[in-house]
């Protein structure tokens, strides 16, 4: 056999909960490197010129997709017309739609974000279905056969959402108030309805208005909802005067990050933990 000069594999992955998954599923047959620092709010991260090198050089990227990496949308663009293989984990699920769930807001496209919630990661289930078009992404990138840790990696994250499955059959009725509009596929999955968000948008980096915040308040007291969530990205004290106004807890949710030595079971199971006790 010829020696491999090549350089290494290295598969580049936007954030952290999508690298663990991927990190899975590549094993050492690749480095997987993670942009975004986890810990950091997707949404308004921004690249160096150093980041724009890693993906420029990737073997493969792989991304959420939808907008989610708003700062590094220009980067990933042109590394992709460049030639960068590149894999959008959103063309690969099945994606929940707002404008469905809300008819009549027909003009929400304007704002640069669609109408598809992009936080895809928040249900195991939904991850898994792009888990064997990744492996074919993987296997193209990097010419080694993925099917037996796809297999693997689909029934490691089955297993994970019935935990949280069984995690959330200790809530009687689960109505959620979050920071902005970020559990919809984790609330279709485990039966919970969104009742309001404190930013009503898919990114942290919209606005909330006064009247919005009105409508959340009564909307939250007539669903007798008993906590606000909260999370990275929300601004804090918004949060605390609605929570104060309809008397309930805040409760702080880690959906944008990996816990301390953790990955990404971890974050989900704590995920349904904070949800499951903060409505019981």
């Amino acid at each position: 056999t010829t020696l491999d000069t090549t350089a290494p594999m290295n598969v580049v992955v936007t954030y952290s909960a999508i690298g663990d998954v991927v990190s899975r599923l590549v094993g050492d047959a690749a480095t997987v490197t993670v942009l975004i620092p986890n810990g950091q709010d997707q949404h308004d991260f921004e690249p160096s010129a150093k980041d724009v090198e890693t993906i420029n050089n990737a073997s493969l990227v792989v991304s959420n997709g939808l907008d989610l990496e708003e700062g590094l949308e220009d980067s990933l663009l042109q590394a992709e017309k460049s030639g960068v293989p590149m894999f959008h984990i959103a063309d690969h699920v099945t994606l929940l739609d707002a404008a469905e769930k809300e008819e009549g807001h027909e003009g929400e496209e304007d704002h640069g974000h669609g109408t598809e919630d992009p936080h895809v990661w928040l249900d195991p289930e939904t991850l898994a279905e792009a888990v064997p078009a990744l492996a074919k992404a993987l296997q193209l990138a990097t010419g080694k056969d993925f099917a037996a840790e796809a297999t693997a990696v689909v029934g490691e994250l089955t297993a994970l959402s019935a935990k949280i499955r069984d995690i959330m059959t200790t809530v009687d009725e689960c109505k959620l108030v979050t920071g902005h509009d970020s559990l919809g596929y984790f609330a279709a999955r485990y039966g919970c309805t969104v009742v309001g968000a404190v930013i009503p948008g898919f990114s942290t980096a919209a606005e909330a208005s006064a009247g919005s915040l009105a409508d959340l308040k009564v909307v939250a007291q007539e669903n007798g909802v008993k906590a606000i969530f909260t999370e990275l990205g929300t601004p804090a004290d918004v949060v605390d005067q609605i929570a104060k106004e309809v008397g309930v807890d805040v409760v702080e949710l880690a959906t944008h990050v990996l816990p301390e030595n953790g990955g990404y079971d971890d974050m989900m199971t704590q995920l349904a933990t904070a949800i499951a006790g903060g409505l019981s």
